[in-house]
């Protein structure tokens, strides 16, 4: 079984489980039940950086002032570009190997991609829950957040050794 499916099976599995409608997370507001979100929904997060009367950071010429400091950036790919053409080259293979193993090592890549997609979208939708507290605090859920835990520790579990 390849990853695809192993992934498939794993969200049909947590939504078999589960039903996705009537469970109490959806977000129904206004006095007829119709869906609503506040006035700012959407809004980039530095909307409220600036709001809040703070001013954002300019990194690149933060980092530049600090002489003699090394910078670290979080959340940035941390491993040195990998030279997949002489790699590639370097195998004793046919061409449709070499295309095979190119394509898999460039997974990785997209798989990386993806998951700094998915980190932005947990952030927004964080401050989204938060506007949403605050402007009717129950205890209703916006986003999933259990089967979107339960999910990322499946797939964690696949790339375990």
């Amino acid at each position: 079984m390849n990853l695809k499916d192993r992934i498939r099976e794993i969200v049909k599995k947590h939504l078999d489980e589960m039903s996705a409608t009537g469970t109490g997370s959806s977000f129904n507001s206004g006095p007829n039940g119709e869906n609503s979100s506040t006035p700012v929904a959407g809004v980039a997060p530095n909307y409220y950086v600036k709001k809040l009367g703070f001013k954002l950071v300019n990194k690149k010429k933060l980092n530049k002032a600090a002489k003699g400091i090394e910078v670290k950036q979080l959340f940035e790919e941390d491993t040195p570009s990998f030279d997949i053409e002489s790699y590639l080259s370097s195998l004793q293979t046919d061409d449709e190997t070499k295309k095979y193993i190119a394509d898999k090592v460039g997974d990785f890549n997209t798989l990386a991609a993806k998951l700094k997609e998915l980190i932005e979208l947990i952030r927004n939708a964080k401050l989204k829950t938060i506007n949403s507290y605050r402007d009717n605090p129950e205890m209703k859920s916006l986003y999933g957040t259990d089967l979107a835990s339960s999910l990322l520790d499946d797939v964690i579990e696949l790339f375990k050794d």
